[in-house]
């Protein structure tokens, strides 16, 4: 599927067909990966979506390509084709845990090794959780409910 979106075209590939693709874009002058990040979109079974961007420096056209994955599926790595990708992957794994197959260093860049989950997931509470101030066992150490603020007329779901 190929649609053109903010002026630059955008393809929906197959998991299993991401690397064939980005080697035949590179192979057609999209020598430059812009950018290869990811959403969340909890209410689909493909939950997530990785997106590269490819430009091609001698006429300054760009590619847009998707790849959609569900809770656990890998997205095979691109760093074979485009070496930049190595962090740009990490930063995923990092932020929505989207394991990118075959890549030579993935482990988290941003958060703590034993963090517990992934922060861009939209899957947290919207507030109303318990949040400590303090530290546990010293003076002025308390628990406390975020109280949930709506700005009047906001329907939450």
């Amino acid at each position: 599927m190929i649609r053109v979106a903010d002026a630059i075209p955008t393809s929906l590939v197959a998991r299993s067909e991401i690397l064939a693709t980005v080697t035949r874009l590179r192979e057609d002058g999209y020598t430059l990966l812009v950018d290869l990040f990811a959403y969340d979109t909890p209410e689909r079974s493909d939950r997530f979506d990785v997106v590269y961007l490819l430009h091609r420096l001698a006429d300054g056209a760009r590619v847009r390509v998707k790849v959609h994955a569900a809770e656990g599926e890998d997205v095979p790595t691109v760093t074979g084709v485009f070496p930049a990708a190595d962090w740009y992957e990490r930063e995923v794994y990092d932020l929505y845990g989207v394991a990118f197959d075959g890549h030579p260093d993935l482990r988290r860049i941003l958060m703590p090794d034993d963090w517990m989950s992934y922060p861009l997931r939209r899957d947290h509470p919207l507030g109303g959780e318990v949040v400590e101030y303090g530290l546990p066992g010293e003076p002025g150490h308390r628990d406390t409910i975020a109280p949930l603020e709506f700005p009047e007329g906001t329907v939450r779901s």
